[in-house]
């Protein structure tokens, strides 16, 4: 009964529903009082026919194929006609009004975004601009919104942001906190292919990391298969936003340090991991899943295949993560453990112990079973971009 009576005193508080009811109710007592006036001796004449004319004569277009004839059919007319003008006023000026909302309410980030295999990012920082820009470049041609922000952010402040970026057709907003599980929802993170979650700048190293975690717990029950990455600030969190389900964790200035240690090895070093990370929409690698023909091939064998197919050189084999249950332990052949598969069902319980996270092994060498391993990590012959070339002064071996 709750639901019934919610959803009528919400079509009596809407006023574009009241016009609507209106206009039907006109239209019913019309098309019954014009059609026991005008056509009750016309047996060529039904009541559709005196729908048609009462639609026709309130919406003020007078095709004037049906004229009333009689006076009560002339009396139905001028009450129609004089009803009209303003119902139809109304009704028109309310559709506007719930457009005109409709619109206001996108541009501020409160609309929900219906889209599929788009990509999310969470928070908002000065890195944010730079990671927008590069997942755009990204996505898949026709994606329209590739990429959702959920972030506490003014509309002024993103819509500057997206004609900076030059994204307007391509980034969507929602406003609000994303470890509020109604904000974030607006988002469809269930349908989302991969999440990014910033860290939130202004706020301690430990109170920004906690909002990180809270933010992956909220996607996480929304959104529980979907990949997810994080940006922490104190090493000492990585542990716990992996056990909220976070795939990977950066620690922010962690790849910054690793680099500039890089070049203390020797600048070209560098040059050549600049090369393989490339820039929005150009990587230097690439990631494919092996075919059943390469699973059963030892690493130089698919070396060598690639290489004579031309245009990849495997550097690194990868499995991605699975979780873990209790069947995937117990032998079904056993009677012990066929009982205890069997109270699991009974319950309703899958009986998931947890996860065995991923794994990449760079240039495994042949006594790596392969098998076990899901696919590979490519470079692209000749895909690094010039501009990443190591400087002419720094030759030399590493």
């Amino acid at each position: 009964m709750n639901g019934p009576a919610r959803l009528w005193r919400g079509l009596l508080g809407s006023t574009l529903a009241t016009s609507l009811a209106l206009v039907v109710v006109i239209l019913l007592a019309a098309s019954a009082a014009f059609d026991v006036f005008e056509f009750q001796s016309s047996p060529d004449k039904n009541f559709f026919d005196a729908l048609w004319w009462a639609m026709v004569t309130l919406s003020t277009v007078g095709y004037g194929d049906v004229v009333p004839t009689t006076v009560g059919g002339r009396l139905v007319a001028m009450a129609i006609m004089a009803a009209g003008v303003g119902v139809m006023a109304t009704l028109t000026g309310n559709l506007a009004s719930v457009l005109i909302e409709r619109k206001n309410r996108k541009r501020q980030g409160l609309m929900p975004v219906k889209t599929s295999g788009h990509c999310l990012v969470l928070g908002y920082n000065a890195q944010a601009p730079q990671l927008l820009r590069a997942l755009a470049a990204s996505a898949p041609d026709g994606r329209k919104p590739a990429v959702v922000l959920v972030a506490p952010l003014d509309p002024e402040t993103f819509a500057g942001l997206a004609a900076d970026l030059a994204l307007d057709d391509v980034l969507a907003f929602c406003r609000g906190n994303p470890a509020h599980e109604p904000t974030l929802g607006r988002a469809s993170p269930a349908t989302a292919r991969a999440a990014y979650i910033l860290s939130q700048d202004g706020l301690a190293p430990e109170e920004a990391d906690q909002q990180t975690l809270l933010s992956a717990l909220t996607f996480r029950g929304l959104a529980p298969k979907v990949p997810l990455y994080a940006e922490a600030l104190l090493e000492t969190n990585r542990k716990h936003l992996s056990r909220a389900g976070v795939d990977v964790t950066v620690v922010r200035g962690e790849l910054a340090g690793r680099a500039m240690e890089t070049l203390g090895a020797h600048p070209a070093l560098w040059h050549f991991v600049e090369g393989l990370l490339g820039g929005p929409g150009r990587r230097g690698m690439a990631v494919r899943a092996f075919s059943g023909e390469e699973r059963g091939l030892r690493w130089s064998q698919l070396v060598a295949r690639c290489l004579s197919g031309g245009g990849e050189l495997p550097v690194a084999v990868f499995r991605l993560r699975r979780d873990i249950a209790i069947k995937d332990l117990l032998d079904a052949d056993s009677a012990l453990d066929s009982f205890i598969l069997e109270l699991f069902a009974a319950y309703g319980q899958e009986g998931r112990i947890g996860s065995q996270g991923p794994r990449v092994v760079a240039n495994p060498g042949d006594g790596l079973d392969l098998s076990g391993y899901d696919g590979m990590i490519v470079l692209r012959l000749g895909a690094a971009p010039e501009d990443a070339a190591a400087p002419a002064g720094a030759g030399g071996a590493a």
